[in-house]
């Protein structure tokens, strides 16, 4: 059987991603990396980018195209700053150009600010728009461009958080960036569904990289005790969902928020 974007598989088969180009924004993070190296182990080719300039974060992507090279993937490291819409076009036409195309997206950067409303300056809040909401925006802008000009469309993947769903006092600016998140995810799924391209969203919940998470154990981190599982998620468990969201097998699910959480969203 096939689908507007490929053959259509059944079983273990239908997660392979094997010629398959990948493109993942923010893999300096940790969901990012995570999500990277699952989609180099289900067979894609994966070109890593930075979400800043930062020195730093520029060499963990460098690591993490040296994790998928090591699997016999080919993959290399750019950098670009997500907050420049212009800088991000470009960066993206040169990996469509190297690569030969870019058939998943996934975009990852996050900046989490932890402030009152009352002390939350413009730069704090146009800061965290402009990482967030604004950089999730020109890497889906530049790549539908891209998938755009391909008969095959694409598969695009917003990495969010469940503070777009649910909101916690002291977060209103990461709770307004990451709610745009996932309106964003179903704007774009709405408006490129008809050429061929899939746009979803992964909203994590508390995760063992969240910021000021503190001790993960719940009987000392009230945070986590409200898990209905009772503990923080690990960023490897983003990786199957990516990978099923970027799959042949998932041709018909589009617009969608998938909550990656323990159950937190429940409760919260």
């Amino acid at each position: 059987m096939k689908n507007e974007w490929g053959d259509v598989r059944l079983g273990t088969d239908a997660w392979d991603l094997s010629g398959k180009r990948a493109l993942v924004i923010g893999a300096g993070a940790p969901a990012g990396r995570a999500i990277a190296l699952a989609l180099g182990e289900a067979g894609a080719d994966v070109t890593v980018s930075s979400a800043t300039t930062d020195g730093e974060d520029m060499m963990r992507v460098k690591r993490v195209a040296q994790e998928l090279t090591k699997m016999g993937r080919r993959s290399s490291a750019v950098g670009t700053d997500v907050t420049l819409g212009t800088g991000v076009q470009v960066m993206v036409r040169q990996v469509a150009k190297d690569m030969g195309g870019i058939d998943v997206l996934v975009n990852a950067p996050d900046l989490f600010l932890g402030k009152p409303a009352g002390d939350t300056t413009d730069i704090d809040f146009n800061r965290v728009m402009q990482v967030n909401l604004a950089g999730t925006f020109h890497g889906c802008r530049a790549v539908g461009r891209e998938m755009l000009k391909q008969e095959t469309g694409g598969r695009i993947i917003n990495i969010a958080s469940v503070l777009g769903e649910r909101a916690i006092a002291n977060a209103a600016a990461y709770c307004a960036a990451q709610a745009g998140i996932l309106n964003l995810t179903r704007a774009l799924a709405t408006e490129w569904g008809p050429k061929k391209i899939t746009v979803n969203a992964i909203a994590a919940g508390w995760m063992e990289y969240t910021a000021a998470i503190g001790n993960p154990d719940p009987a000392a981190n009230q945070t986590v005790r409200f898990v209905p599982m009772k503990r923080a998620g690990a960023a490897d468990e983003l990786g199957p969902l990516a990978v099923y969201l970027a799959s042949d097998s998932c041709g018909y699910i589009s617009g969608q928020v998938m909550f990656v959480d323990g159950g937190l969203t429940t409760h919260l």
